[in-house]
């Protein structure tokens, strides 16, 4: 079982909505009907009420800098 099948309390991850980012490190993973955004770089989902920055402010992420900034 892989850590985004253990997801815990997922009524403050779960969206009506399909979110979409242009960050490369952003998922969106579908269950029974919903959506959750899941960040690559934290290996954790991201909670509803701070999907909006991975919407619009995704080229400044703190988490995003820094994943570009480690060698491959």
């Amino acid at each position: 079982m892989s850590q985004k099948d253990k997801i815990m309390f997922p009524i403050i991850y779960t969206l009506h909505y399909k979110p979409s980012s242009e960050c490369e490190f952003f998922k969106v993973l579908e269950r029974e009907g919903y959506y959750i955004g899941w960040c690559e770089v934290l290996e954790r989902p991201v909670v509803k009420s701070s999907i909006y920055k991975c919407e619009r402010y995704w080229q400044t992420c703190p988490f995003r800098k820094s994943a570009q900034a480690l060698p491959s």
